[in-house]
């Protein structure tokens, strides 16, 4: 499976396209324009400086490595902390080879695994993609399919949809706690319930932590790395 880039381009610039264009064999490109709303942020982005609409919007892309492509006139007006820049004229081969290092090293740097349990399969796909890039991820449609997966697992983090048929998330939760071999085992609730009965339920159970499945990526994100710095 070839790695993802981020290729945000407002308007056709033959410089950054042709360079796009030879890194496909390498890479798999998902092409955007600044205004639009990404829900998975690879690891990598690339943004073309040619009228770029929307320069505000990238320096919320939290997580990814920015690259700039343009002119140096155009890469002086443009302030993206900790953003690279390649200037035009571009060479394909050296900026291939350094994405691929990038790539490469982000694979090594990958050392937590999350246990994903939902029966929401959009939700199973959109959380695995977007988190990916930071952790590996074991995905589980099921409570019955996440107790399979633990006997020979062993995760660093649990995120359990709460609501779920036949074994929800609390039950899940009880049959860790009774295994020796699993009561260690950290979870977080995902939940879509933000009345404040719910959320006293899910507290009383006293999991490491709950989220709601409606926040940005990015969000959750961050509280994930917030419990493993806590750690």
């Amino acid at each position: 499976m070839k790695e993802k880039i981020l290729f945000v381009s407002d308007r056709p610039s033959m410089g950054a396209d042709m360079l796009v264009k030879s890194l496909a064999d390498t890479f798999e490109i998902l092409k955007v324009k600044s205004s639009d709303e990404v829900t998975h942020i690879p690891g990598i982005v690339l943004v073309s400086l040619a009228g770029l609409e929307h320069s505000e919007r990238i320096k919320n892309l939290i997580g990814a490595k920015i690259f700039l492509l343009g002119t140096q006139a155009e890469a002086d007006e443009t302030d993206i902390t900790g953003a690279e820049k390649f200037i035009r004229p571009f060479n394909a081969n050296e900026i291939r080879e350094k994405l691929s290092g990038l790539t490469s090293q982000k694979a090594e740097s990958i050392t937590k695994t999350l246990l994903l349990v939902d029966d929401d399969a959009v939700m199973i796909r959109t959380l695995r993609e977007g988190l990916s890039t930071s952790y590996k991820v074991l995905p589980a449609n099921s409570g019955a399919n996440a107790l399979k997966i633990l006997a020979r697992a062993k995760p660093d983090l649990i995120l359990l949809d709460y609501e779920m048929p036949e074994m929800n998330g609390p039950q899940v939760l009880e049959t860790l706690r009774a295994n020796p071999d699993t009561a260690g085992f950290p979870v977080m609730f995902l939940t879509a319930k933000t009345d404040a009965e719910s959320i006293a339920k899910i507290e009383a159970l006293k999991p490491q932590g709950h989220m709601l499945k409606t926040l940005p990526l990015k969000d959750i994100k961050a509280i994930i790395q917030k419990f493993f710095d806590g750690k």
